[in-house]
């Protein structure tokens, strides 16, 4: 699977923060071994850089580098989590 693919990811169980630590992808559940990573991605930068102000649909991003594995050889991913939607993907493998 190519980098920057979009999966998505179901049943996402977070650490009662954001942190991510377990999801189900491709109908296996991974337990998430390592945050190797973690940034933000900010969307729609262009529409506030003259006010400064957020706006909702500026479509921020947070994302998590992780190695996660069901059984067996671990597997990195990179988890995106929509921060106006709540939604969970799985952008690259």
């Amino acid at each position: 699977m190519s980098a920057h693919q979009i999966n998505s990811a179901h049943d996402v169980m977070i650490d009662g923060a954001t942190t991510p630590i377990e999801f189900t992808f491709r109908g296996k559940r991974f337990r998430i071994h390592a945050v190797l990573s973690r940034w933000c991605e900010a969307g729609g930068w262009w529409n506030r850089i003259s006010d400064g102000k957020y706006r909702p649909d500026d479509a921020a991003r947070a994302v998590w580098r992780v190695e996660a594995a069901p059984l067996g050889a671990l597997t990195t991913f990179e988890l995106e989590r929509d921060e106006l939607s709540g939604q969970w993907i799985i952008r690259s493998i």
